[in-house]
């Protein structure tokens, strides 16, 4: 006779509390604080760091964008020059009658070589400087009112901020978007893979929960990256998802030898306990790896996400034995066939080819030791947005109208006239520079200096720096964009000893510099991170090593499939996808290994890994499958470039170490048993072990 648990005040109590907690949590979610502005994570003496630091303190808080006016007549764009002026905070707008009299000169009376930057055919291009960061939320307010001005005409808008407020938009509704796309997926995967249609509502419910405080819990951190808050939710539902399906499934094993829901779950919880810390373990252990990155978005990303991880694993093993006693009775009225099961013929196969599976096994570890060395990485923001956004066609407007507007600023000592007209020479001589402006460049450098119009002086002059503007025709990231930053700190060094560099060349250098420093570094530390886990877990030093390298290998095979298929990735973006799959896919190995063992204590060594394969391959095509489809969704549909490289490359590297764990786990315990049992006896095995020969019948 089956048997109707009752809740206990003790179980009621603590759903309560955690109920409580959710909804505090959810109230908090709209006051935390997304940052738009990745330099702000480079290491605090950067140049450009220190650079934008004293920018803003000497010059105060600007950014400039320009604005293309399509079809219109010299005097309508001074007309609109006139209204942008009268724009709150917009402090400045820079057209061609700034520098000829228009009133005097008609316009096709202007030098060609002056006209060309200001109007095309038919076409105006004005410069508009507004008292705001590009970063600054306050922006959004005065472009629409530059719209607004403009409303009667054709235009275009590019910029940075332009950019941003685009970045913005995206992010705060992705989140939504993916998860829209993932969380049916999962559904429909989570009840192929049940044996009742309700064990998916608790899954899944206790995840939420988990998210929810771990999204309100952002609140206490002064900020969260626009990246992290975008792949954080789909990234912890699908990572962490593993911990509920171990138990789960535990508890449904459990649960067909006894009628008592709570001995079944007890022994559930006894029995996976130790497989679920140790992937909860390896997980955090891999995102904390990422937090000694001097790239702080590797703080950033490494503090949420491990600490969803950590929650997701908290609420699990509080929570889901509740539900899961309190809906026993639903579980068993919705009991379905299983859709998926793991094939019996697959391990007496692994047996028979077990020691050529091994010298494959370490062919694919010298083939990707070596290609995994040959990828191409690419290391800034560069963000990209959808080909139809109005963001991205405004931009290829006035790219092929006026040409690539891209800018930097230099600072240096100010009134050193010699050195700066020297720099100003020379910098103008550099592949990709298509203008130089400053004070000298403004005005004949013979002028006294209280003869110098103020707004001049407020332009280019503080109490201690002249800043130099610098146009660029290169945007997109490459060896071009790395050579053009290096000739602008090699050609300003010859003429000053203190300046500084801001832009987006010499951030992506310097984050180049430092994420590629730091790559060994987090590579060790989450390789011996998660050694140590296992070390503890399995009381074992061999059997950490076979783990961590089969999963390892797949790593450099994820990583050098991007050489062969001459595809350029985000480099933070590998470092990333390099920590979760090692540990979060380490998992699947986790669970068969631990599996094995147990069965080990009381079965021959193939028909122990025939009921662990078989208890266990199901559990982990599902925990793979979901992961891998979180990436490929992430990687699919984000508009974020950085966003999609992740997906992409998390999703491939699932599916690369969930085959790896099938095509060489199996064979390796069998083929190195008598190592394991020796290394696993004082733990695991209570009896005498079966030894296997010749005589033993194969597992049915």
């Amino acid at each position: 006779m089956k048997l109707k648990a009752k809740k206990s005040i003790k179980g009621i109590i603590i759903m309560v509390v955690i109920s409580v907690i959710v909804v505090a949590c959810v109230a908090l979610i709209p006051f935390s604080k997304t940052n738009y502005d990745l330099t702000t994570y480079l290491p605090k003496d950067s140049m450009t760091l220190e650079g934008i630091s004293i920018m803003e303190s000497e010059f105060g808080s600007h950014t400039n964008i320009q604005l293309q006016l399509d079809d219109v007549s010299s005097s309508e764009a001074m007309s609109i020059k006139q209204s942008l002026m009268s724009i709150n905070h917009v402090e400045q707008v820079i057209w061609l009658d700034d520098y000829i009299d228009l009133e005097s000169t008609p316009i096709q009376f202007v030098p060609r070589d002056q006209l060309v930057y200001f109007y095309q055919d038919g076409n105006a291009l004005l410069t508009i400087v507004i008292g705001y960061d590009s970063y600054d939320l306050n922006l959004d307010h005065v472009i629409e009112n530059i719209k607004s001005a403009c409303s009667d005409y054709t235009f275009h808008l590019r910029g940075e901020a332009i950019n941003n407020i685009e970045n913005r938009t995206i992010a705060n509704h992705e989140v939504f978007k993916i998860i829209l796309i993932i969380v049916p997926i999962l559904i429909v995967i989570l009840f192929l893979a049940s044996s009742s249609w309700f064990e998916p509502v608790l899954i899944l419910s206790v995840l939420a929960m988990a998210i929810l405080i771990n999204y309100g819990t952002n609140f206490f951190i002064p900020n969260v990256s626009f990246i992290t808050k975008t792949m954080a939710l789909a990234l912890q539902l699908a990572l962490s998802i593993d911990y509920a399906l171990f138990l789960t499934h535990r508890y449904r094993e459990e649960r067909e030898l006894t009628d008592d829901p709570k001995i079944a779950i007890k022994a559930a919880f006894k029995k996976t306990f130790p497989a679920i810390t140790a992937s909860a373990l390896t997980t955090i252990a891999g995102f904390l790896s990422i937090m000694f990155m001097r790239y702080r978005i590797g703080l950033d990303i490494g503090l949420v996400l491990s600490k969803g991880i950590l929650l997701s694993y908290l609420i699990t093993l509080i929570a889901l034995p509740i539900l899961l006693v309190w809906a026993d009775h639903l579980i068993e009225k919705t009991k379905h066939k299983t859709f998926i099961k793991a094939p019996k013929w697959y391990i007496p196969i692994m047996n028979k080819v077990k020691y050529p599976m091994i010298i494959l096994l370490i062919g694919v570890i010298i083939f990707g030791i070596i290609y995994q060395q040959k990828t191409t990485y690419h290391y800034g923001n560069n963000t990209t947005f959808n080909e139809h956004s109005s963001v991205n066609q405004d931009q290829s407007i006035m790219d092929d109208q006026f040409g690539i507007w891209h800018q930097m600023v230099i600072l240096v000592p100010k009134y050193q006239m010699a050195e700066e007209l020297s720099l100003i020479q020379s910098l103008s001589t550099i592949d990709h520079v298509t203008a130089v402006q400053s004070l000298y460049t403004s005005i004949d450098p013979l002028t006294p200096i209280d003869m110098i119009p103020p707004i001049l002086l407020d332009q280019f002059v503080s109490d201690q720096y002249e800043r130099m503007i610098i146009t660029i025709d290169i945007r997109d990231e490459g060896d071009d964009l790395y050579l053009l930053s290096d000739d602008i700190m090699s050609e300003t060094s010859i003429y000053y000893d203190e300046f500084y560099i801001i832009g987006a060349p010499q951030a992506t250098t310097e984050i180049k510099d430092v994420v590629t420093s730091d790559a060994w570094l987090i590579i060790s530390l989450s390789i011996i991170a998660i050694f140590i886990i296992l070390a503890l877990t399995f009381k074992s030093i061999f059997i950490p090593i076979l783990l961590v390298g089969i999963i390892q290998a797949a790593i450099w095979m994820n990583v050098s499939l991007l050489y062969f298929t001459n595809i350029t990735t985000l480099y933070i973006g590998y470092l990333v996808v390099m920590a979760i799959q090692l540990g979060a896919t380490i998992d699947y190995a986790v669970l068969l290994t631990n599996r094995y063992l147990q069965n080990r204590a009381e079965l021959p060594r193939i028909e122990a890994l025939h009921k662990a394969f078989e208890r266990a391959s199901v559990t982990i095509f599902i925990s793979a499958l979901i992961l891998s489809v979180a990436g490929f969704i992430e990687g699919g549909f984000s508009d974020i470039s950085a966003i999609r490289d992740i997906g992409f490359l998390l999703g491939k590297g699932t599916l690369i170490s969930v085959l790896f764990v099938y095509l060489f786990i199996p064979p390796a315990l069998l083929a190195l048993d008598t190592m394991l049992l020796k290394t696993q006896f004082h733990k695991h095995i209570k009896h005498k072990i079966p030894m296997q020969t010749k005589s033993d019948p194969p597992s049915r």
